[in-house]
């Protein structure tokens, strides 16, 4: 891994407990993983562009 391609600020799990408190209800396992994923997904489509 190359230092100089890390970046700071906010991550995946900044985002997930962000949308967490958003939705101001509780979600089960898996619509917390999936909209993990995508959170993930997004980061790796940004970075590329």
């Amino acid at each position: 891994m190359d230092a100089r391609t890390i970046s700071y600020g906010e991550t995946a799990i900044d985002k997930l407990v962000q949308w967490l408190r958003a939705r101001g209800e509780p979600a089960d396992a898996e619509t917390i993983a999936r909209q993990y994923l995508k959170i993930l997904r997004d980061l790796v489509v940004e970075e590329k562009a």
